[in-house]
């Protein structure tokens, strides 16, 4: 879980950096899906960890699961931008068909 958290504080700095931090306070669903980014990137770490014959150092599961919850946080968006079928890509690109 402590990779998954690093991954979020990335993110975070990272959003900060760009200057596009104060919209994870005014659209909520971008702050949900940090959320459920952090917990989907340390459930997979588990998950691949336990499938390794070999044990993993503490160092590869934090960055893999760091890696992990940045990659699924950036990649969904993308995902839902390019097949506007899903519901909830509708909902959130709707807009651009003004």
């Amino acid at each position: 879980m402590r990779g998954a958290v690093i991954g979020s504080l990335g993110i975070g700095v990272i959003s900060g950096a760009m200057g596009v931090w104060p919209l994870f306070f005014a659209y909520l669903p971008f702050t949900v899906h940090l959320a459920l980014s952090t917990l989907l990137g340390a459930a997979l770490t588990t998950m691949l960890e336990r499938q390794c014959k070999r044990p993993l150092s503490p160092l590869s599961v934090v960055v893999t699961a760091a890696i992990l919850t940045v990659v699924i946080f950036s990649v969904v968006p993308l995902y839902l931008f390019f097949h506007r079928s899903i519901w909830p890509a509708e909902l959130l690109f709707s807009l651009a068909e003004l």
